[in-house]
């Protein structure tokens, strides 16, 4: 198989094949609290059949091999890509965050991912966490209109922060004037996996964003 090797800002993008583009929009869910935003891409990949687009590596990911049934790999988050809801829909997944005893892990690897993002053609960014709450959804982005859909779709908006890669892709992606960047948190219960949490963040995801997704 041919491959494409694509660097932004010391992240490297192993892409395996070119997509389409159609009303693109990347969908991130990493480690976090309740791990709701890892569940719901996993999810969704699995609902749509997903294809591995692409393997993600970096300097500042932790110098660590994974080894399963003694074959190893580097370790790599993972981009894959499918079509559902008339749109392309790109997902970013992986088990890890960068090297937090490196400072600038999370800042650099977020940026070469949003840049990569932005070299797609995704103008629509959406990242999926929870947080500390019974059962709610709550939302945030960098766009006032949008926001008051959102909150109109029966969620409230988010008041806090957002750690780790998850809001550093919000942050930098917003630095971009065209990109509309949107993150979707699930009130958890469970800090080690919530999967009910996980759906209620599907279910919002799936009305915002009409993916036709059979659940």
């Amino acid at each position: 198989m041919t491959t494409n090797i694509k660097k932004f800002a010391e992240v490297f993008f192993e892409e395996l094949y070119e997509p389409s583009r159609e009303k693109p929009v990347f969908i991130v869910g990493m480690p976090g609290i309740g791990e709701v935003g890892r569940i719901t891409v996993e999810v969704i990949k699995e609902l749509t059949d997903a294809q591995l687009l692409c393997r993600v590596y970096s300097f500042y990911f932790p110098d660590q091999i994974q080894v399963e049934n003694g074959l190893y790999e580097l370790l790599h988050y993972e981009i894959h890509h499918t079509k559902t809801g008339g749109r392309d829909v790109f997902l970013l997944s992986g088990d890890f965050q960068p090297d937090f005893t490196v400072p600038e892990s999370s800042y650099t690897v977020a940026e070469g991912i949003v840049d990569y993002i932005v070299n797609l053609g995704c103008r629509r960014i959406l990242v999926v966490d929870g947080f500390m709450d019974s059962k709610g959804i709550a939302v945030t982005s960098n766009n006032s209109d949008i926001l008051s859909k959102l909150i109109e779709a029966e969620a409230k908006p988010y008041r806090g922060y957002l750690s780790g890669l998850a809001g550093l892709i919000l942050g930098m992606s917003a630095l971009r004037e065209d990109v509309i960047c949107v993150g979707v948190l699930a009130g958890c219960r469970n800090v080690k996996g919530d999967k009910s949490a996980s759906l209620r963040a599907l279910r919002f995801i799936n009305n915002i964003l009409g993916l036709d997704l059979n659940l």
